[in-house]
Formats: C-alpha cells, structure tokens, sequence
C-alpha cells in the first residue's frame, strides 16, 4: 500500500490538521439558545447556571465519527492511495527488432519482418500501461527509433515504419547497447526482448549475456541461394579484355540446381547450369572482350525466398587507353619504345606542326620547347637551354646520376648509377619541385605537380634516346614512370567487385604504396578506413560504391549484395517467447475513485442523520390550564429576566 500523490508525511499533517479542527468545533459548547416552553418549572435563574462547572464532551459522538471518516477518505482520494507495491509499478524495456538482411525472407507464413511486427505488439498488450519501451532497430549497429516512452500506440505505429535492411545482425553490438540504455534510462530495468529469425555471423556472438534477456523467434524455414561476390579485372596484357568471376553460395540445408544469366551491356552470355551443395560456393569464370563501358549483370533462377541476393550487377569503364601526342623529330627511336606499353594510344606529330591544345592527354616534346606550355599533362625531353621551362643553370659533359628520389614510388627498379650521361642539363628547381633523378651538381630530371598553366610537367635534361642509353633498362623505366607520375588513372591496375554490405577487408598488393591512399563512396565523400597486415579495412551499412585509390592501383567495391548470415544463435538459459499476461498484469489497484465515493456518502449521511435533512416529529399534549396562571408565568417571566435549562 503506498500513496502516489502524498507522502506520509503530508498526509497525516493534513489529516491532523483538519481532524483536529472539526472535533475542536464539536467541543464548542452552543449556550445561549432562545427557546419558547410551556412553564418555567425547569428553568433556572442565567447567574446561577454560570456558578456551574461546565462538561466538556460531544454531545453527538456519532455525527463526529461519521465526518472523521468521511474526511480520511476524501484524503486518501487525494493522496491516490494504492492497494499493492510500488516496486513492480513501471519498469524500463528494451525492444530489439532484428532489421538485418534475413528480415526481409518469405515462406509460406508470409515475411518474417511482418510476424516480427506481430510478435512486437503482442509484447506491448501485455505490458503494463506505466511501463516504458527503448524501440530499437538492429542489424549491424543499433539504431533507437523511439526513444522510453510509455506511449505504446507510439510504438505501434514506429513498428509500421521497420523495414528490413542489406547487413547482417550483430546481436552482440545490440545486446551491449541495451544494456547501457537501460543504465542511463534511470528507471527500474526491465527486460531486453530480441524479436526476430536470430540469423548472426559466427564472429558476432556474445561472450555473455545479460540476465534479463528475453528471445521470441520468429521461425522460419528458409532455403537460400544467391550469389557471394561478382569480381572483375582488366587484363595486364590486353586493355580491351576482362575477366569476370561469379561466386555462388547455398545457406540452406538441401542441394539446390541453380541456372546462371549473365550479360554485358545488353549482350547475353550462354546460360550455365550448377549443381550447389548445402553450405557450399563454387565459382563461375568469364572471360570476353570489349571497348565501351557498360553494365556487367549476374542473375541466378529459380528465385528462392531471399531475392535480395539472387542478383547483382557491377558498371565497368571504357578501355582506359592513354591517348598521347608526341611531337618528335626521332618517331622511328620514340615509337618501339612507347608501343611497349598497350595503354598508350600515341599520334606522331613534327613539331613544327605545333598547336598549343592538342587533341591528346599527354604531350611529349621531344628536342624543343615552344613559348607556351600546353595546359595538358606535359613530358620534355632534352629542351633547349634558352626557352626551357624550368631554368638551367648548367650543362655537365660526361657524368653520371648519382640519386635517384628515394621513397618515391615513381622510382621503383631506378637505382642504376653506372650509366654514362654524355651530356646533361641542371635545373634550378623551385619550391614543390621533385628532383626524380640528381647529378653531382644538381637535379637534371625535375617533377613540377603544377606548371604554369596548371598541369603536371615533368623535365628530362638529357637524351634518353642517344645511343649510350638507348639500349639499356633506364630509358624505357624512366618513360614508363614519368607518364605513369603525368596520368596515374591511366596505369593503374583496375579491379571491380560486387560484394556484401558491411565489413569490407581488401587486400594490398606487395609493394603497393600507402602514401595517398584514398577511400570515397559514390558521392565523392572520404569514408573511415584502416590498414592493418596489408589490407584495407572499412563498414558500411547501406549499399554503396566504394572507390579505393592508390598510386598504381584502383579498385572499385560495389557493396550491394546483402549480407546474408549463416549462423543461427541459440543463447542457453534464457527466457523465451512472449511472457505470460499475468507476469505484466498491474500489480496495485488504485482506490481513489472508491475512497472519493465513500467520503462523500459519508457526508451526506452525516447531513441527513444530524443535521438538518431530517426533522424530528414534535407531539403536543394539550392540558387544561387555567389562563390565569399562563399569564402570571408569561408575567413573572418578563419580571424575572432571562432563564436557562437545568
């Protein structure tokens, strides 16, 4: 029994209070009473009644005890008294509803995100109206929808807006949040319920659990197939040729026959045929040829209860040729040594042919410099002392390089130092200028990332091309860095995968440089990554497209296939299914309206009983008096004065 609106305190100082005040008035003794009697037999002189002591008692017990009640009831309406404990009055609830990508699977009982929204109001009916619910979406990380609140027609009407997400359930990340939420809540905790097909990834199982963990499953019998990963690569050797490999995956508990579709922007491929074992992937490789981008699609027939994952499509890029204008009086020297390379699309120009804004990526001026750098991605080789674009301030006869940039990438397999140079040109380099490559007395190959007409320029001091160095592995190493440092997109090795939302782990080739790393999704903006053992480690948690960049390297990750989770959680010694009703049934019961109730009866019968509801009925004995006497009484009073009962 306990008050909700009163403390102990403040109620019996009000009940003292008042109690006290009407007794006192019933202790009031009303004297002084006009009456008109009959004969003055029992009347006794005013002075001789105030001689007597008077009686201090009630002279109507009943009516006082009556009003008392009435006044303890009417105050503990208004202090809410309640009939049981106050300890089980309103707890703190954690309601999980599992979101994850096995959320969204059907069978012949309809969605499991629909029996999952059932379940849910099934566990509100049975709450207590006070208790409050932390509704919470869960998959790979939590998300509250509605934050405690005992408004359960709220969280009626957040359920309608759940629906299944692309990741897998981390229900040890969910259960950790819980448990800090009902920390910080600041009421009594109740219980964290976890709604859903318990589908986790073996990694994600909690070490331990919470003692108030309550699990209601949502069963399911669900046979699934879809596809793992798409992977595709250009071809180191052929820039038009790619290779596509399709992994394929069964989760359910049969063999499955599975027919594989693929097709390259609207061009079909003849359909395959696999025979999948339970638990088991196989991998489906393709290999064609093509110039134009376009979108590379996988399907899988028939389709099963998981649709979300029986396709998946990857957008690749044209053929990345390197388009580049080389004006040179040397084509037969220049051509082998770029034609080595399939990337490079070259058109030979004679420079006196010249024009400023060359139809091309890349220019390599070879032997000459003209008075306008062209505001493209710019190679000189040997220019002209007197209009080079970088000021020389020497020229050494017969030397040879003794540094190359070290920690440059650029400079991988540059480390020669015998080669003869019989003649080189030394700049005088500016601030933000790389020397790639340094004589005794100065840098006489120069890097600048910006030029005057803001583009990359790179500077060769002497002839790559004379016999002396024709022949050797630093001419065609130097060409193929510089244009590689001028258009890097261009030479970089491209991969595309079309894999599962969530952890991502991409591997580092050996050597691959870490200095620039970048990692941005579809929109451009950088996302949070690491690099741990060599690999490339990011989460996401909706479908996206993941770029990752580096010097010689860019792949692109399209994270759009669902992370389907294999593992089904069974936590031992826990609570399961919906609680009986009784377990949440109120444990008081408010008196208020049967206290108000009785006090005001209690009134009323008072009023009726005491006061002036009910008048007595008052007989008259008529006796013969002589009117003589009546007079001399009447007389004999009005000489006398005042008289009282006694």
């Amino acid at each position: 029994m306990f008050f909700l609106n009163l403390g102990a305190g403040e109620f019996f100082a009000l009940l003292g209070t008042l109690g006290g005040l009407v007794t006192a008035l019933y202790l009031f003794d009303r004297t002084k009473r006009k009456r008109v009697v009959s004969t003055l037999r029992f009347w006794a002189s005013a002075g001789a009644a105030e001689d007597q002591p008077r009686r201090k008692k009630v002279n109507q017990p009943w009516s006082l005890v009556l009003q008392l009640l009435s006044l303890l009831c009417l105050l503990l309406a208004i202090a809410q008294l309640n009939w049981g404990t106050r300890e089980f009055r309103s707890r703190d609830h954690v309601l999980l509803m599992d979101t994850s990508a096995w959320a969204g699977a059907a069978d012949a009982s309809g969605k499991i995100i629909d029996r999952e929204r059932e379940a849910a109001q099934s566990y509100l009916a049975a709450l207590h109206p006070s208790d409050r619910v932390l509704l919470v979406a869960t998959d790979a990380l939590s998300t509250p929808v509605a934050a405690f609140t005992s408004d359960h027609a709220q969280l009626r009407s957040e359920l309608a807006s759940l629906n299944p997400g692309f990741s897998a359930l981390n229900i040890a990340g969910a259960l950790a949040y819980a448990v800090q939420a009902q920390d910080w809540s600041g009421g009594r905790p109740g219980e964290i319920v976890y709604i859903g097909p318990a589908r986790i990834g073996g990694e994600t199982a909690p070490a331990a659990l919470p003692p108030n963990l309550r699990t209601i499953k949502i069963p399911s019998d669900v046979q699934n197939c879809g596809i793992r990963s798409v992977s595709v690569r250009r071809s180191e050797d052929d820039a038009s040729s790619w290779q596509a490999t399709v992994t394929l995956g069964n989760d359910g508990a049969v063999a499955r026959n599975l027919q594989l579709d693929t097709q390259y922007a609207g061009t079909k491929f003849a359909s395959r045929s696999y025979a999948v074992k339970p638990g088991a992937e196989i991998e489906a490789r393709y290999d064609f040829v093509t110039n134009t981008a376009g979108l590379l699609r996988a399907e899988i027939n028939p389709h099963d209860a998981l649709p979300m994952d029986d396709r998946a499509s990857l957008q690749l890029p044209n053929n990345g040729v390197l388009k580049v204008a080389a004006y040179t009086r040397r084509k037969d020297l220049l051509a082998p040594l770029l034609a080595a390379d399939h990337r490079l699309n070259v058109d030979y120009f004679d420079p006196a042919r010249y024009v400023n804004e060359p139809k091309a990526e890349v220019v390599i001026l070879d032997g000459f410099s003209p008075r306008n750098i062209p505001s493209r991605a710019t190679l000189l080789i040997d220019p002209p002392k007197q209009n080079a674009p970088i000021p020389v301030k020497a020229v050494v006869n017969g030397t040879t390089i003794t540094q190359w940039k070290s920690g440059l990438d650029l400079g991988a397999g540059l480390h020669t130092k015998e080669d003869r140079l019989p003649s080189a040109e030394v700049f005088e380099s500016a601030p933000g200028d790389v020397a790639f490559a340094s004589i005794a007395a100065g840098p006489t190959i120069v890097l600048r990332p910006r030029s005057s007409s803001g583009a990359k320029l790179a500077v060769i001091g002497f002839d790559p091309l004379q016999p002396e160095l024709r022949f050797t592995l630093t001419a065609p190493l130097v060409f193929a860095n510089l244009l590689s440092w001028l258009s890097p997109e261009s030479f970089r090795t491209l991969e595309f995968t079309a894999k599962r939302v969530g952890a991502a782990s991409v591997p580092l080739s050996e050597g691959e440089s870490r200095n620039g790393l970048q990692v941005t999704n579809a929109k451009g903006l950088a996302i949070p990554f690491t690099v741990a053992e060599n690999t490339v480690q990011l989460f996401t948690r909706e479908p996206d497209v993941i770029r990752i960049v580096s010097d010689d390297r860019e792949r692109t990750l399209s994270l759009t296939l669902p992370d389907v989770a294999r593992d089904r959680w069974n936590p031992p010694n826990v609570a399961n299914g919906l609680p009986p009703v009784a377990t949440y049934l109120p444990t008081s019961t408010d008196l208020w309206k049967l206290l108000a109730c009785l006090g005001g009866l209690g009134l009323v019968a008072e009023w009726y009983l005491f006061g002036g509801g009910r008048r007595p009925t008052i007989v008259r004995r008529q006796s013969p008096r002589p009117r003589a006497s009546t007079a001399s009484v009447e007389s004999q009073g009005e000489r006398t004065g005042d008289f009282v009962s006694r």
